[in-house]
């Protein structure tokens, strides 16, 4: 199991792909724009680059529900001849002119019409391939060889899904689709008259694509001195390639989730029942008795494009809070009592499985099972970087467990507390192995966390508001009575210095905690249009001219030297 000198402190840049900008894409962020974004961390002395999974997405275009564990998401990719094997520079004029570009730039991410475009662009490449390409065909036969355990899977789930519209619900679909056993004994061509199997290959083509520009997307990083981390979440999609093709490996009773806390309340639902995320929980018994050989494949394709990764939601692997049924079914239980819920669910309600965390000797066994499996993930992981996210409900064994196994956890100041008097913990008091930040893809950038605070304080419970301001000001270590009734440039600056200043190992800022602008990638237990398809306004190297910005980062280059967080 590797050992890391966790003493170097670092600063890193948090932005999700699909959010960045450069001229003449095509309405999202791709590996061409995360490669600008590797040049600006390399100017400005980040040295890591974090950003959300990159795995396929459904139709929620959720990445922490992807249809797949490791294939990754088309829409993501880089359209360009230099980029994709067999594109042509007509084949781009035909089908993504500029005034389709320009369409397709205006607002959020269209997903629906980028993953249409793009794909629409890999099928013509594609073809050109399949009629010609002998230059890269050794590669590509390669490619296939190497991924044989997941990839022809995943690629006939794909061409299967393309038959069904876009439908993952892989237990309405025909009955000898329905696994992949079955579908690989049935298929030649669909009703439709498709070819399946070429379909099939085509959707291998894609990720022979992906892991080309994503491979050398972590070669650039690495040239530029920037770590590049990326996310494994906790759950898979009940509706991906996964459960379709490995079923003996989940459990389908039961839905994954979180239970109901303060900081999210989307809904009547999440406020008395939680977040239902749907997702599948793991048969742990049946992995074990393959090795584990699922999880250890999914931590080696995260690799292979990443120096680090951030472990989602690191509590379930003691214990996930789980609903006896699916999200779909959410408003039936809404407004029903426990004993209510029992007669339709015999007797079952939400609650955490395996175990709850009381009594003891249940705790025990749950700290046990987590052990071992993050242990797994250590040794699978080889010489990367795994960073636990153990925020919401932390059991006690959890925190001192990461510790004791060399694994960063989360640091998020506005939640570390006293539990008496709600004053915040000292920073001195931070694990320095951490990783620091204000704000995940979950959370209010700090800009809107402090307007906010504001509205509290000059509304109703103007005392309590008042209290909290309170209680900020002296984390920040200025004057209660100095605090605005807006968020300032200079209280900017401060924020960003009492974050920098700590002694935890990776202090991490939002791109949007960065530049102190309001935008939100995501609201969770919501199913806004507006999660996972905000982009910044411009591109990052137009973003740093502004006036404004050019100030901010120069400050935030003078702290990061102070506080000997330079790469």
């Amino acid at each position: 199991m590797p050992s890391h000198d966790f003493s170097k402190k670092l600063t890193g840049l948090l932005v999700p792909v699909f959010a960045l900008r450069e001229e003449g894409d095509m309405g999202i962020g791709d590996t061409k724009s995360l490669r600008c974004a590797i040049d600006f961390c390399a100017a400005h002395h980040f040295g890591v680059l974090q950003i959300l999974p990159i795995n396929e997405t459904g139709g929620d275009n959720s990445p922490y529900n992807a249809i797949s564990s490791v294939a990754l998401d088309p829409v993501l990719l880089h359209m360009s001849p230099t980029e994709v094997p067999c594109l042509g520079k007509k084949d781009l004029k035909e089908l993504a002119p500029a005034k389709a570009r320009d369409e397709l730039n205006r607002g959020p991410v269209n997903y629906y019409k980028v993953k249409q475009l793009k794909l629409d662009l890999l099928h013509r490449a594609y073809a050109n391939f399949r009629d010609g390409g002998a230059e890269q065909r050794a590669d590509f036969e390669t490619f296939q060889k190497l991924h044989v355990r997941w990839l022809p899977g995943y690629s006939l789930f794909r061409a299967l899904l393309d038959e069904h519209h876009g439908d993952p619900r892989w237990p309405l679909w025909a009955p000898e689709w329905r696994t992949l056993d079955s579908a690989e004994r049935n298929l030649t061509f669909s009703p439709h008259g498709v070819d399946i199997r070429d379909r099939q290959k085509f959707y291998t083509f894609v990720q022979w694509v992906a892991y080309r520009q994503w491979n050398d997307v972590k070669k650039y990083a690495t040239s530029r001195r920037v770590m590049l981390m990326g996310d494994i979440p906790f759950g898979i999609s009940r509706y991906g390639a996964d459960v379709w093709g490995e079923r003996s490996l989940f459990s389908l009773e039961w839905s994954g989730g979180a239970p109901p806390e303060k900081h999210f309340k989307s809904d009547p639902f999440t406020v008395k029942w939680g977040q239902n995320w749907g997702i599948p929980l793991y048969d742990w018994p049946a992995n074990e008795r393959q090795g584990f050989a699922w999880w250890k494949q999914r931590v080696a394709m995260t690799c292979n494009v990443f120096h680090a990764f951030r472990i989602d939601h690191v509590l379930g692997f003691f214990r996930v809070y789980s609903f006896p049924w699916t999200p779909e079914r959410n408003a039936e239980f809404a407004n029903l009592s426990e004993e209510e819920v029992k007669k339709i669910t015999h007797g079952r309600i939400p609650q955490f499985v395996p175990h709850p965390d009381e009594p003891e000797e249940f705790a025990e066994l749950n700290a046990q099972a987590g052990e071992k499996l993050l242990r797994m993930i250590l040794n699978a992981a080889g010489d990367s970087i795994v960073v636990a996210e153990d925020l919401g409900m932390v059991p006690t064994y959890v925190r001192p467990l990461l510790q004791e196994m060399g694994i960063p956890g989360f640091t998020i100041p506005t939640f570390e507390r006293d539990e008496k008097d709600k004053s915040y913990t000292s920073s001195v008091e931070y694990p320095q192995i951490n990783l620091v930040t204000y704000a995940t893809h979950d959370h209010p950038p700090i800009a809107q966390f402090y307007d906010d605070l504001v509205k509290y304080w000059t509304g109703p419970n103007g005392h309590e508001g008042w209290l909290e301001i309170c209680r900020l000001m002296e984390f920040l270590g200025l004057p209660s009575e100095e605090a605005p009734q807006s968020f300032t440039p200079e209280l900017h600056q401060e924020f960003i210095a009492a974050l920098l200043e700590t002694d935890c190992w990776l202090a991490v800022l939002m791109i949007t905690d960065l530049f102190g602008t309001h935008q939100r990638f995501n609201a969770p237990g919501s199913t806004g249009a507006s999660n996972w398809s905000e982009r910044l306004e411009a591109s990052l190297e137009s973003l740093a001219q502004t006036t404004n910005n050019r100030q901010i980062l120069e400050a935030a280059a003078e702290l990061i030297a102070e506080n000997d967080r330079s790469p």
